[in-house]
């Protein structure tokens, strides 16, 4: 009798992930009243469907203990209260709170969805798979929009593009080339060009979170291998960056963009930033405990203006606008708990220990430097932040359940008795 195939949401937590980087475009999106829905809306709905088929599975919702039954307690816990609060707020549409909520519960539910199907090395290869396919063809839009739309003057620029995720995609080729089956020569033309498509993108965080990520990487490593690797890759990378934009002109574009930063007071984007994150702070203060609530909506210079409820260049900002201290606090206790018990904990088994040196490397440093503009405050980066921490809860549990490989010496063969000789045979004399 065949073994009955268990339902798994592996591929759909790929597929989740790369449709939120690469199929993030409004030629993708369609909008159901005031709701708008994404392929990785889709996709989420469709783990939560396998999910509920699985309840004929015994395993399939046997509760957890010890570290990661707590975790999944605060979890249950912080999704309750956000339910019960956002029931009734006056003069709030349920489409905008159900897109509030959607934001939260990609990082919240998303990682307990799944954790359990990532439970065999080959889960964890199929995983890198699409971290790498997801880069690159975000990395294969953006040059393609270069080439249509190239200008020096007026610089192109495609927020929707999930290049967020390329410093990750550029660790995996350099810790794990041979899992993805990407030989030396290949790795580093597949890194090279996502690390143009980054550059063309002229995201400043992006590009300290490439330096943080790579420089982490390094010093974690362990392997000689993996540090010559880095050198042999990047300092080329860096010689050929230079003269390919210098040739273009794009230089002192790219320049510009980096130094920049120090004269924020003439960026008109700056400006705009500055009052969304006053007038979050202002509604703050008005309901600090609870906050205002899912859904709703507040504007900077009037309803033509930037919407601050939408979309928040400051993810802590919007949140505590939205929810208040304690909602803010429930919120965010299971993700930093989750890195928390994965990430800061060596593991035996040598596999986990390397996607742990490969999470602390990228996770920590998207969450926190990407929150600061607007990465917990938008879906399809909470989508990510969602798989990020599924990758990192499958780690603890894995940690319980995978075997150990020893290397122990080989134990050497009994020798075989000795053989007693005969006496010599004595032939008597005639």
């Amino acid at each position: 009798m065949k073994p009955r195939r268990r339902l798994s949401t592996l591929h759909l937590l790929g597929l989740f992930v790369f449709t939120a980087l690469a199929l993030n475009d409004d030629r993708f999106i369609f909008g159901v009243g005031s709701f708008k829905l994404s392929p990785f809306d889709l996709l989420f709905v469709a783990m939560v469907g396998v999910k509920a088929l699985r309840l004929a599975d015994p395993g399939a919702y046997a509760l957890p203990r010890g570290a990661l039954g707590m975790l999944l307690g605060i979890q249950a816990v912080s999704v309750i209260y956000l339910l019960m609060v956002s029931m009734h707020h006056p003069g709030i549409e349920t489409g905008d709170v159900a897109r509030d909520l959607r934001i939260v519960f990609y990082f919240l539910c998303t990682p307990f969805l799944c954790y359990k199907d990532i439970d065999s090395p080959r889960a964890y290869a199929v995983l890198q798979k699409y971290i790498v396919a997801a880069c690159l063809a975000v990395a294969t839009l953006m040059l393609l929009e270069q080439a249509q739309g190239f200008s020096v003057a007026n610089p192109l620029r495609n927020v929707r593009l999930g290049v967020w995720a390329i410093p990750m995609g550029v660790v995996s080729l350099l810790y794990f080339r041979r899992t993805l089956n990407v030989s030396g020569p290949k790795a580093y033309a597949l890194t090279l060009y996502m690390v143009m498509a980054l550059v063309f993108s002229l995201n400043r965080s992006q590009y300290l979170q490439l330096a943080i990520s790579v420089l982490i990487a390094v010093m974690l490593a362990g392997s000689a291998d993996i540090r010559r690797r880095a050198v042999l890759i990047f300092a080329p990378a860096a010689v050929a960056g230079v003269l390919i934009f210098a040739s273009i002109g794009y230089l002192d574009v790219l320049t510009n963009r980096i130094f920049s930063v120090e004269r924020l007071d003439e960026d008109s984007s700056y400006g705009a930033r500055v009052q969304e994150m006053e007038g979050q702070m202002d509604f703050f203060a008005e309901s600090p405990v609870f906050g205002k609530g899912a859904g709703f909506r507040s504007w900077v210079m009037g309803e033509n203006g930037f919407e601050l409820s939408t979309f928040a260049h400051n993810s802590w900002a919007f949140y505590l606008m939205k929810f208040g201290v304690v909602g803010t606090t429930l919120i965010m206790l299971p993700p930093l708990l989750i890195l928390l018990f994965s990430l800061f904990r060596r593991y035996a088994h040598p596999g986990l220990e390397m996607h742990r040196r490969f999470l602390l490397a990228t996770a920590p440093i998207y969450i926190f430097i990407d929150s600061m503009s607007g990465g917990l405050a938008y879906a399809p980066k909470t989508a990510f932040t969602g798989f990020l921490l599924c990758y990192c809860l499958s780690l603890i549990r894995n940690a319980q359940i995978m075997p150990v490989p020893r290397n122990e010496p080989p134990v050497p063969s009994p020798r075989p008795a000795a053989v007693r000789r005969a006496p010599p045979r004595v032939i008597p004399h005639a």
